[in-house]
Parts: structure tokens; sequence; C-alpha cells
């Protein structure tokens, strides 16, 4: 079997609502972060728009191919698809012992109308937790 790495940044965090679809997957780094750019979409869950930049914090994990076939259907991704809600591809990912490419969801180009607030530190969880004061 490939390995599969991902990297998550919004509601499949450690904590967040939709985590559960990871609890099988292996944890590489709870600290990681790769170039792009993070906005708030109103929704309740961020959205990533690529970006040389800036930068968006998250984790890396290892998952199978059945668990990422599980996060393409949460991400509303379909290979081939121009009418997904996420693309998904590979990027390089950095963590604190290295870097390795892992696979990241982006909204779609035709999506970004829903990119609504910028989240300027990159890092969902930290945006919530500002929400919350």
């Amino acid at each position: 079997m490939n390995n599969i790495y991902v990297f998550v940044y919004g509601t499949l965090r450690l904590n967040e609502s939709n985590h559960y679809l990871l609890k099988e997957a292996t944890l590489i780094a709870r600290q990681a972060w790769t170039n792009g750019r993070l906005f708030d979409t109103g929704l309740g869950y961020p959205a990533m728009k690529e970006s040389m930049n800036d930068i968006v914090y998250g984790e890396l994990y290892l998952v199978s191919e059945e668990q990422l076939h599980r996060l393409d259907e949460l991400e509303d991704y379909r290979p081939n698809d121009r009418n997904s809600l996420y693309n998904r591809k590979k990027q390089v990912v950095f963590y604190d012992t290295g870097k390795i490419e892992a696979y990241l969801y982006f909204i779609a180009k035709h999506n970004e109308h829903m990119l609504r607030i910028p989240i300027s530190s990159g890092d969902w969880k930290l945006y919530l937790y500002e929400q919350q004061k």
C-alpha cells in the first residue's frame, strides 16, 4: 500500500466536529504548515485558496485509501468533476522534523465566492478561539 499523507486545517483537526473521520488514521504531526490562504466561509468551516505568500497551519495524517475516500466525500471532491466543492492536490507540507508531500483540499475556483473573511493567522482553531472572546 502506498503511503497517503493528508494535511487538514479545519473541521478535521483534533477536537473538531469532523475529526472522527481520522480516528483510525496515524497522526504524523500535530503542528504542520503549508503555503495557502485561509478563509472563513461563514458556514462553520474554513476553506483554503492557493497562495505562495501566506501560510496555513494544521495537522498531518497518514491515511488509508478508504479513509481518503471518506475525506473526499466530506469535502465534496470527485476527481475530474468540475462541480466539486474542493479540489484535492499534493503540496509540500512542513512539520517540526521535516517536510513531505501531502494531499490538501483547496476550494475550487468556481466556489471562491464562498471565501468571506480572510483568517490572517492562517489557523482555524486560533481563529475560533479569538471569536469566542
